[in-house]
């Protein structure tokens, strides 16, 4: 992902650690409530990116476009107006079957689909009585496919919530984005700071709001039904006031659609939003949700073949909603309105899991336990779900903390359902579940427990001495000082960033259940001689120093061994990792540490 296309992402937002909400009354958190009951329950959806930019998929004139995303064609290849409006041409979309589409999400065990109404290019997808530039009218195709498919949702059951891009419109000469047709417009990648004091920008602004995006955003809600979801984006680029006026307009107008956090920043809407592709993150205090993508690009992109695995995409699913999120996968159809082979294979596996599994996901809340190195926990009612993904040797699988009396373990998917013996350990409630020997599903195998009585656990990761490799993500530790930060959380980001300071930290709270020698190893990313130091990693009474090592680039991250740790007695420690000397304007980029036993 380029930095260019991040920077369309709420990319200021996604340091999770400096959340602060708005004060809401008794009332407003009520209504929220009853709005958000659904999305709860839902936890995995399906979003749709299809507009103009689907019909070149990310070609121009012969050329793939340097994009990520390839429904940023028009400003990343610089396509004047009149030459893109000319898509709209061809637009036949002959292979458009709304039926199909919805079909393919709920056979895919996914609850809600969330279409792309109008996109950055400014094109609306329905039919708009705003603007002529329109599916509807500009296109030979003209059908709507937003009626469409909300008729086919109401037939599956399937909850239709829409996206539109209220910040961004390359087409309105008023709006952010377009400085190729508009040289006086605010651009796309300016910040906010920059232009609202700016009285010609921000009156110009102010114009394309209500001209084109509060009676467009009207139009949606009041041409279609219910709407389970408004999903905005890129709130980052409008004021607070602004923002506010898209939330109320979307409440005042249906009460019970839910508004995404992108409406504007953190603490706006009814709930929460990672950044695009965000694979680690802090867990927000509100609902919250993960969106991704099957390849790269959001838009189809005839040239993006680099598939994530299915393995990749359901451990991901997996665990987000472990983390208490929703989680919502992308499909990008092509031009002519179809979704691709891959696409739909890879919805396929999702689907059969689901089938199977799909008790461990729906109405489930995060995990009570502490991390493990087997897998991701769900909890619903008075079972556990132990997503199991790497199948333990021996077939002795440990569930730690769980201090209610199991009543039974099983398999799910497991026919007969057989129970599975089990033995507690200790008086922690740390428990022992004898497994089969091979694993019922190869990429994720789910077993519920039941346990009586109000759920209690001790929610610290245990660190036994069992040959498996524990696992202390920067995600998952709790930051010191003035400096330090997380990075985004996306693929090669899952790490820290700018450790300046002497006095910043990261630290682990663990267990021990069994006493032993461990290897101790650091994940880092050190790039050239501005990055370097000597760094401590501590526990209890071990403590271990060593010096950065260069691994060829800040997100090159190589595994160095450090040294051992033992441990003679059992129970709680803090893992620690801390400066002492920082030899250049950072420490290091650190990853993970890993502690193996001897």
């Amino acid at each position: 992902m380029s930095t260019k296309d991040h920077l369309m992402d709420n990319a200021e937002a996604n340091n999770l650690q400096q959340i602060r909400f708005q004060e809401e009354d008794v009332l407003a958190v009520e209504q929220r409530e009853q709005r958000i009951a659904w999305w709860r329950e839902a936890k995995v959806g399906l979003f749709i990116h299809w507009g103009l930019y689907s019909l070149p998929g990310g070609v121009w004139k012969g050329e793939s476009v340097n994009a990520a995303y390839a429904e940023h064609l028009q400003l990343r290849a610089q396509i004047p107006i009149h030459e893109y409006e000319q898509i709209a041409d061809h637009f036949h979309a002959s292979r458009f079957d709304a039926s199909a589409w919805v079909r393919a999400a709920k056979d895919s065990g996914l609850k809600y689909m969330i279409f792309t109404a109008k996109h950055h290019e400014g094109f609306a997808m329905y039919d708009s009585q705003v603007s002529d530039y329109s599916i509807v009218k500009a296109t030979p195709f003209g059908r709507d496919p937003v009626a469409e498919l909300a008729a086919a949702c109401q037939r599956e059951d399937m909850v239709l919530c829409l996206y539109y891009s209220h910040a961004m419109d390359w087409h309105h000469p008023d709006s952010q984005g377009n400085t190729l047709d508009y040289p006086a417009n605010i651009g796309a990648y300016d910040a906010l700071h920059t232009w609202e004091k700016d009285d010609n920008k921000s009156t110009r602004y102010e114009r394309y709001l209500q001209e084109k995006a509060f009676p467009q955003v009207k139009e949606l809600l009041t041409q279609y039904g219910p709407i389970g979801i408004l999903w905005f984006d890129c709130g980052h680029k409008i004021t607070d006031e602004q923002g506010k006026q898209f939330v109320d307009l979307v409440h005042d107008v249906q009460p019970g659609c839910l508004v995404n956090r992108r409406v504007r920043r953190e603490g706006f809407g009814d709930y929460e939003n990672t950044g695009d592709n965000q694979r680690h993150m802090r867990t927000p205090r509100r609902d919250w949700e993960s969106i991704a993508t099957l390849n790269h690009s959001w838009g189809y992109n005839q040239t993006d073949q680099k598939w994530r695995s299915s393995e990749d995409i359901l451990h991901d699913m997996i665990h987000v909603v472990s983390m208490g999120g929703n989680y919502v996968i992308n499909v990008g159809p092509t031009g002519d309105g179809e979704i691709d082979a891959k696409s739909l294979e890879l919805l396929g596996v999702i689907g059969a899991w689901l089938h199977v599994n799909g008790e461990s996901i729906y109405g489930s809340q995060g995990s009570p336990i502490g991390r493990t190195p087997w897998g991701r926990c769900t909890l619903k009612g008075n079972t556990l779900y132990l997503h199991v993904w790497e199948w333990p040797a021996g077939g002795k699988l440990l569930l730690p903390g769980l201090l209610n009396s199991i009543q039974k373990c099983y398999l799910l998917g497991d026919s007969p359902e057989r129970n599975l013996p089990h033995q507690l350990l200790n008086d922690c409630g740390d428990h022992i579940i004898d497994l089969p020997t091979e694993a019922l599903d190869s990429i994720c195998s789910v077993v519920a427990v039941e346990f009586q009585g109000e759920i209690a656990t001790n929610p610290k990761q245990v660190v036994v001495a069992n040959g498996v490799s524990q696992v202390f993500g920067v995600f998952d530790g709790e930051l010191t000082g003035e400096t330090v930060r997380y990075d985004t959380g996306k693929k090669g980001r899952d790490n820290l960033k700018n450790w300046s300071s002497m006095q910043d930290s990261i630290s682990w709270e663990f267990r021990v259940i069994k006493a032993g020698a461990y290897r101790v190893a650091a994940v880092y990313g050190a790039g050239d001689a501005s990055v370097g130091g000597i760094f401590e990693i501590a526990a209890g009474d071990n403590k271990l120093v060593a010096s950065v090592m260069q691994t060829g680039g800040e997100y090159e991250f190589q595994n160095f061994e450090i040294g051992p740790f033992y441990f003679e007695h059992l129970g709680e420690y803090t893992l620690t990792v801390r400066p002492q000397a920082i030899c250049g304007a950072v420490l290091m980029n650190l990853k993970e540490i890993r502690l193996m036993s001897v």
